[in-house]
């Protein structure tokens, strides 16, 4: 047990040791936008990868800190806690480590020289492009919706009947 600790708090250190050094050196979601994004299908990666690496990743991860922090306050049930998340911590690291800002440059950059999505991204990228259509389509029948909505009621409070 007590090499399980070792080992997942060397874990936790290479792990907030190594977040520290990507975000000095790495662009922002912004950045990437700005240089990166020059249509729909690459804005669609960096968006697959921001929201994998940072939203994925990291809350799998935040699992297992707040169950250590159970374990020391009531031990049997945090014990079965962290060995419960800790395999989701390891798929934690696992998906930001796919979903690097590397593997991000790397498909960005495929996509831009061969103009082709790679298989491993294709189903996602195709599934993010349709919900961001269905939602533009949403958008403007709501918009539709209030206009006509507006109208009416404009034309409603215009119309006086006259009774003889």
């Amino acid at each position: 047990m007590i090499y399980f600790l070792i080992a997942l708090f060397i874990l936790l250190f290479y792990y907030s040791s190594s977040a520290k050094k990507e975000t000095s050196n790495h662009l922002t979601y912004d950045e990437y936008i700005l240089e990166y994004g020059i249509d729909s299908k690459s804005v669609a990666i960096i968006d697959l990868f921001f929201n994998k690496r940072n939203l994925s990743g990291i809350g799998q991860m935040s699992f297992l800190p707040v169950s250590s922090s159970v374990a020391i306050i009531v031990p049997p049930i945090g014990l079965a806690l962290m060995a419960i998340s800790s395999p989701l911590f390891i798929n934690g690291l696992l998906i930001r480590n796919k979903y690097s800002h590397k593997n991000l440059l790397v498909a960005l950059e495929y996509y831009q020289n061969n103009n082709l999505l790679s298989n491993r991204f294709k189903k996602k990228i195709n599934r993010i492009l349709h919900n961001k259509k269905l939602d533009e389509i949403e958008n403007t029948n709501a918009e539709r919706y209030f206009a006509l909505k507006e109208i009416n009621q404009v034309s409603s409070s215009n119309y006086v009947m006259v009774v003889k």
